[in-house]
């Protein structure tokens, strides 16, 4: 009997054996085929269906930790679309592995590329910022890689980069246009720290420093910022001048009103496609929009932005009825049915003639503000002329086409010069 029960156990622990070997053969083929999938899925980033490669950026963050490491081989594809929204779906699955990874993309050679991995480490926030500050903090990084991480620090906004952004200030001279733009963007806690650097013995630093408040819109800069109305450098009450406007000039509520509905983008393929619809929108709505425009109408300023939508600038002080941007949104939703797109989103706002973020003055519809001496050395010192919104009113239909820019109505207001200046490579042909 012992011999008999033995043979029964034995038989019956072959058994387990046999099953757990068929069970684990099932996971690993089902391991096998997970694998396969998540690179099928990558490969789908270069097809040319949008919605194709927005579904598998959504398949590949559900599918979250064990899509990484693919995801950041992927980085190294010789395909941009590839790399591009690999870059795209790490952000969005926030895992700190790629960090690093991202990191390296910041220099890429495709613009798009580079504004993923931007993007995507935006979106990781907090746990990126060390090593980010540690490249801006190395005297021998390289000048090109230490800018594009300033946008980086100024899109996470940590703290902890505040200080470290200043000290660039004082010590790299080439990074200072940057980091007076950027720092700008960190938000609440930055301002008494700026505030304090407003009494930095460099007058670069003055210089940035209050350019930054006035970004910033803090009222705890309008006392310090005065103050610096007399400071011994001209180009310090120059910038000083202009924050204590930017700071008066964000206190007034511009908005009238939107119409249509707003659009969402999981991947940026989706956000340009759409955003070339709105230049063929904003296009077949020249002739019609005569009538409505200075000297004729109200309407100062219209085009699209990288919100997504047309943006309308009503001659500030202008009395307009809700029939009036009733039939001025018509325009535009009717150009939209024409190619297919409903309800149009667009904001009316209002704008101004006179002055520009810095203070360039626009006499008429059909004059624009010449430079002076002062303007040319502001524009310098921020490092591009167009976003000061100095370009020519009188451009002609070629030129504004050229940089796909919707340019044809002068007083272009702040928000829709540098919006389309922006996104003006935005709309540029995929191949």
């Amino acid at each position: 009997m012992g011999i008999e029960k033995l043979k029964i156990h034995l038989i019956f622990f072959a058994l387990v054996i046999l099953q757990l070997s068929m069970f684990s053969g099932i996971n690993v083929a089902s391991a096998a085929s997970d694998e396969q999938n998540i690179e099928a899925l990558i490969e789908n980033f270069n097809e040319q269906d949008v919605d194709v490669k927005a579904d598998s950026v959504k398949a590949l963050v559900e599918a979250g930790k064990p899509a990484v490491g693919p995801l950041i081989q992927a980085l190294d594809s010789k395909d941009l679309e590839i790399r591009e929204n690999a870059a795209i779906t790490l952000g969005k699955i926030k895992d700190e592995r790629a960090i690093d990874p991202l990191i390296k993309l910041l220099t890429d050679e495709e613009w798009e590329v580079e504004s993923a991995a931007t993007n995507a480490l935006v979106e990781i926030g907090e746990p990126a910022a060390e090593p980010l500050i540690k490249i801006l903090q190395d005297e021998n990084e390289d000048v090109f890689l230490q800018m594009k991480v300033i946008a980086v620090l100024a899109g996470i906004k940590d703290e902890r980069a505040i200080q470290p952004m200043i000290q660039a200030l004082k010590e790299e001279p080439e990074l200072d246009a940057d980091l007076g733009y950027n720092l700008g963007l960190m938000g609440e806690s930055a301002v008494e720290p700026l505030i304090q650097a407003l009494n930095d013995e460099d007058s670069r630093v003055r210089v940035r420093a209050a350019e930054a408040l006035g970004r910033l819109g803090d009222k705890r800069a309008i006392d310090p910022l005065t103050d610096a109305l007399n400071d011994k450098d001209e180009t310090v009450r120059t910038f000083a001048k202009i924050g204590l406007k930017s700071i008066e000039a964000q206190k007034k509520n511009t908005f009238i009103a939107t119409y249509g509905r707003e659009r969402e983008f999981y991947i940026e393929d989706q956000r340009r496609e759409w955003l070339s619809k709105l230049d063929t929108v904003y296009k077949l709505s020249g002739n019609s929009m005569e009538p409505y425009t200075y000297p004729q109408g109200p309407v100062i300023s219209y085009g699209w932005s990288i919100e997504n939508r047309i943006g309308v600038g009503i001659l500030e002080g202008s009395e307009v009825n809700n029939s009036t941007l009733d039939d001025i949104y018509n325009i535009f939703d009717q150009a939209g049915k024409e190619i297919g797109v409903a309800d149009v989103p667009v904001i009316f706002s209002y704008a101004e003639f006179g002055h520009d973020d810095l203070g360039v003055e626009q006499e008429t519809a059909e004059k624009t503000a010449e430079k002076t001496e002062e303007n040319e050395k502001i524009n310098e010192l921020m490092g591009s002329e167009e976003i000061n919104g100095t370009k020519k009113a009188n451009e002609t239909e070629e030129s504004a086409e050229d940089l796909q820019l919707p340019v044809s109505i002068p007083g272009l207001g702040v928000m829709f010069v540098f919006s389309a200046l922006v996104i003006s490579a935005l709309i540029v042909n995929r191949r």
